[in-house]
């Protein structure tokens, strides 16, 4: 192909120079004679000059018939060009090129290359009338403990050290940036077939999902989408528990689960209705999800979760009351409720049915421009899987759903715009009688979290807990836990 496109071009220019050769030779002037002068020869020079009127006059419609022809041709050689792929007509047209053009074309090649290897332009992955913003910070943490707790990165309790439960008085520490955190806010179009609705959602993850501690595994915190109304919204996805909506301070790797806080992250379809009353809100919010989704609770070891083989989704819901106090300032309380579902196979000391089940009330009162009080306090059996009696949820060798109650409170103290104190307690106290031998009869903490922000959008913790875990029939556990973490926001 690279051949034939010089034959033809090579054919255009000698059509054209045969052209242009033939032209000025039919064009120029006829020579004529000196010696023809004498009035005696009129009568010759008037009849040659008639003969070389009729030769000029056959040569110009030769000429014009070459013309046509010349066009013709030219027109197939252009229709001929542009058959060509555009890789080819490139190359036959650089062929033709001067030194200067080929010196201008190889100078403005690395331009070319940079041009396409321009980053994705977010217009360009998003469509009309879609946002995203991302957000999260880079955090370490350094946890040091003098007892063991279950785990010391994600402590639930502290171990005994009974040596009947194998225990031990040796501490450990550990440090890791599990805790890093990135997210992204979605913010859609308004959809008109449905009222207007607003569309959002929001995908969070940290690095808490297990792994070596040089390659950890990403987890999903929050993963949802939600349709906004005027005073109305309807979530799906992954998020908090409408249960018991607060938590404390101190202890982020598990937020005092299992020692007082209650409630979790779980995949749920909820909706809310929030309506204004003057500067207050009321909220009114339900819904279902997925029970077993914490403690994957299997009592009859059949592969089944028993949440799910019950059939039905758990039941939550919430009513509360905010109030805005001053810039900053909002009094609030709430009432919450869990309800669930259990199913086993087979009977478990002669049950196959179980319910999970939680009331829980939540406040934050500020007391003054720089201090606040907030907390829970709840009450229910069964509630391992919302984060409840100490982590114990049936007596599987009685068949007894093990009840409990708990709660917590902190106070939050301002003591200038770069520290803050939060002292507190924890405490999950199960029914006693309800559990085994070596079951945990309390799990309680009091703490100290302190919060420095010089600025720039970093954060420096440094906690004090003094943990005590109780057990029946063996040795309490008891821990003098420090954690300190550096934290940057973007």
């Amino acid at each position: 192909m690279m051949k034939r496109s010089h034959r033809i071009l090579a054919a255009l220019c000698g059509t054209i120079f045969i052209f242009v050769s033939g032209t000025s030779a039919q064009t120029s002037p006829p020579s004529t004679s000196a010696d023809v002068k004498t009035d005696n020869a009129a009568n010759l020079v008037s009849g040659e000059s008639n003969s070389e009127i009729e030769t000029l006059r056959r040569r110009l419609e030769e000429v014009e018939r070459q013309n046509r022809a010349l066009g013709q041709t030219l027109l197939e050689l252009k229709a001929r060009m542009d058959a060509l792929s555009p890789a080819e007509a490139a190359s036959s047209r650089s062929g033709l090129s001067t030194p200067q053009t080929n010196a201008v074309s190889q100078a403005s090649s690395p331009s070319s290359q940079v041009d396409k290897n321009q980053p994705v332009r977010w217009s360009e992955l998003l469509g009309e009338g879609n946002k995203i913003k991302l957000y999260g910070f880079l955090r370490l943490d350094m946890d040091f403990d003098s007892q063991h707790p279950n785990n010391t990165q994600i402590p639930f309790f502290i171990t005994s050290p009974d040596v009947r439960a194998n225990g031990t008085t040796n501490g450990d520490y550990s440090i890791h940036p599990r805790l890093t955190r990135l997210g992204i806010d979605y913010t859609g179009p308004q959809i008109a077939k449905l009222g207007d609705a607003r569309l959002s959602g929001k995908l969070e993850t940290d690095f808490e999902n297990g792994g070596s501690e040089s390659r950890q595994i990403i987890r999903i915190r929050h993963a949802y989408l939600r349709l906004d109304w005027k005073e109305a919204s309807l979530l799906a996805g992954q998020t908090w528990d409408i249960v018991s909506p607060l938590f404390p301070t101190v202890n982020s790797d598990s937020l005092m689960w299992n020692a007082g806080n209650v409630g979790d992250r779980r995949p749920q379809l909820r909706a809310a209705y929030e309506p204004r009353v003057g500067r207050g809100k009321f909220s009114f919010l339900g819904g279902i999800g997925l029970t077993g989704a914490i403690d994957a609770q299997d009592l009859d070891n059949n592969g089944f979760r028993d949440g799910e083989e019950s059939s039905p989704p758990d039941m939550q819901g919430r009513i509360g009351y905010s109030h805005p106090l001053g810039k900053d300032r909002t009094a609030s309380i709430g009432f919450s409720g869990f309800y669930g579902f259990e199913k086993t196979a087979r009977p478990v000391a002669g049950h196959t049915r179980f319910h999970p089940q939680l009331f829980n009330l939540d406040f934050t009162i500020p007391l003054a421009g720089r201090l606040s009080l907030r907390g829970e306090g709840w009450w229910g059996r069964n509630m391992s899987d919302i984060r409840g009696g100490a982590g114990q949820g049936i007596n599987v060798s009685t068949g007894r759903e093990i009840r409990g109650r708990g709660g917590w409170s902190e106070a939050n103290i301002k003591l200038s715009r770069y520290f803050s104190l939060n002292p507190g307690f924890t405490t999950d106290d199960p029914v006693d009688a309800d559990l085994p031998t070596g079951g945990r009869t309390r799990n309680r903490a009091y703490y100290f979290a302190n919060r420095i922000t010089p600025g720039g959008n970093f954060l420096l913790g440094a906690d004090y807990l003094y943990w005590l875990t109780d057990y029946r029939g063996i040795q309490r556990g008891v821990d003098h836990r420090v954690n300190i973490f550096l934290q940057y926001n973007f």
